[in-house]
């Protein structure tokens, strides 16, 4: 093969280079704007030792992660996020899941205690309708003693001037408490129950500015729910480090309540909290 012949060979190998990188190069524009785990999936099957492999992988993990985390978000539950945690325990919201999961314990404690004050408010109520029914109980027995002294079966009956004179003996009357004489400790409780503050949690974060940004983005996108409601961020400490929670002030903890019901249809991670 003389010179030209070679030179031609070589110049079509070079254009059949060319022509590969340039389909390869298309075909990982195409996967990147589809931006799926499937059309980038294709990509590694076409193209198993192309350049852009390793970016593809982390890609189709990326995507994978975000999906599950919105998923996870969704249901906003301890198990949702504990079970997201497990199988993204290195993904970019693995320490949010476990921010969340901490909340949770959290509010169980809090509800816990909540639950305990209704069941002692409760008894507390069972026992003066105990002491209410022994006192109407023995009203009518006081009534019927004078009753009781005519003779059986003779029609009971009593003339305008006996139900106007007073009784012979006179009745003792029952001793009802005062709300004066009630515990100081019972004032002490309802006082500190009525001064407790109610909120709605809306999320937990690394730092105040990624909350507060957060707020800036949940203002705008729920304008009618969470419209007129000033946001607080509450700092604290957890086993993770540092948390600086996102929480609206409410009126009551069933208003918290109803605007977490509202906020979860839309997928919005929120917990009904009390300070």
């Amino acid at each position: 093969m003389n010179n030209t012949g070679i030179c031609l060979a070589v110049l079509a190998l070079g254009v059949l280079a060319l022509a590969g990188c340039s389909r390869e190069s298309a075909d990982w524009k195409s996967a990147s704007a589809a931006d799926t785990t499937e059309a980038y999936q294709q990509f590694l099957q076409q193209y198993p030792k192309s350049a852009q492999s390793a970016q593809a992988q982390a890609r189709i993990k990326q995507i994978g992660d975000d999906h599950d985390w919105q998923a996870a978000a969704a249901a906003d539950t301890r198990d949702a996020y504990e079970q997201f945690v497990a199988q993204h325990a290195d993904s970019k919201w693995a320490q949010e899941a476990r921010i969340r999961i901490e909340n949770f314990a959290q509010s169980g404690v809090a509800h816990g205690s909540a639950a305990a004050a209704s069941a002692s408010a409760a008894s507390v109520a069972a026992g003066n309708a105990a002491a209410n029914g022994a006192a109407a109980a023995a009203a009518p027995q006081v009534a019927s003693g004078p009753a009781s002294a005519a003779s059986p079966g003779a029609p009971v009956s009593a003339s305008p001037a006996a139900m106007a004179a007073p009784p012979s003996t006179p009745v003792p009357s029952t001793p009802t408490q005062s709300s004066s004489s009630k515990p100081s400790g019972h004032a002490a409780r309802v006082a500190s129950k009525a001064a407790r503050a109610h909120f709605a949690q809306l999320g937990a974060f690394h730092s105040k500015e990624r909350a507060e940004a957060a707020w800036k983005k949940l203002e705008a996108r729920y304008p009618t729910e969470l419209k007129a409601l000033k946001p607080h961020v509450v700092a604290g400490n957890s086993k993770n480090g540092p948390v600086y929670k996102l929480r609206v002030g409410m009126a009551s903890s069933s208003d918290a309540r109803s605007l977490c019901a509202t906020m979860k249809k839309h997928a919005q991670a929120c917990v009904a909290v009390t300070a």
